[in-house]
């Protein structure tokens, strides 16, 4: 198969609306062993329920700029992955996702999270640039890895948000990836090490992407 020059379509917004709902969802969750609340009080100590709605708007008033320039740089972070990350996903699934229609909204808070009905999510604005990478990279792999296995008949459910998380270390530490991205894709839910030890075996089969989503979701579900 011939694979040619591929771009995505991105937009890179800012959106303090969604960040004030992310800060009521996320003040006091705990997912996957990842205490939320404490990331988002690491970076925002004086923020609480009785001031986020001015907290954040004085925040956006105050780094105005900062978070322009932000978004700036990060339509270059996208721009320098995307032909790369695109080129893989549809070397992996067959399928182009670069046509889909993309939303990345930078955030105040370190929570990064996704949508996957209207393919948004969001990314910690002040991450360091290769890092702003990665979140778009795994975000977007998110995106195809769903809508590659809605394709086939497979359900959401719990394991299969295990296996998304695992495979994103599988296929984003692709040494063409890792050469675009600039960050190791690490394992962000600490309770899912032994399973991705296990997965990365049924991985270096180097099976089609349906036998390696079907094995890896047996071997899960037989976990359960």
């Amino acid at each position: 198969m011939i694979y040619c020059a591929i771009s995505g379509i991105m937009n890179i917004e800012l959106n303090k609306q969604l960040d004030k709902e992310v800060y009521l969802a996320f003040h006091d969750a705990v997912v996957g062993g990842v205490d939320f609340g404490k990331k988002i009080k690491e970076t925002h100590p004086d923020i609480f329920l009785n001031n986020y709605n001015k907290y954040i708007d004085d925040f956006y008033g105050k780094h105005s700029k900062e978070l322009e320039l932000a978004r700036k740089d990060t339509e270059t972070c996208f721009a320098e992955i995307q032909h790369v990350l695109f080129l893989e996903l549809q070397k992996y699934f067959s399928r182009d996702y670069s046509k889909k229609n993309y939303t990345c909204f930078l955030s105040i808070f370190n929570c990064n999270p996704r949508y996957l009905e209207t393919k948004t999510f969001q990314v910690y604005y002040n991450r360091s640039r290769d890092m702003r990478k990665e979140v778009i990279a795994h975000e977007v792999t998110h995106f195809a890895f769903y809508d590659f296995c809605t394709m086939i008949g497979i359900k959401d459910e719990g394991t299969l948000w295990e296996l998304s998380e695992i495979f994103n270390v599988l296929f984003l530490n692709l040494p063409s990836l890792q050469k675009a991205i600039g960050a190791e894709e690490l394992l962000f839910y600490s309770n899912l090490g032994s399973k991705l030890k296990e997965i990365r075996k049924i991985w270096e089969k180097h099976l089609q992407a349906e036998k390696f989503i079907i094995d890896s979701l047996r071997y899960l579900q037989g976990l359960a």
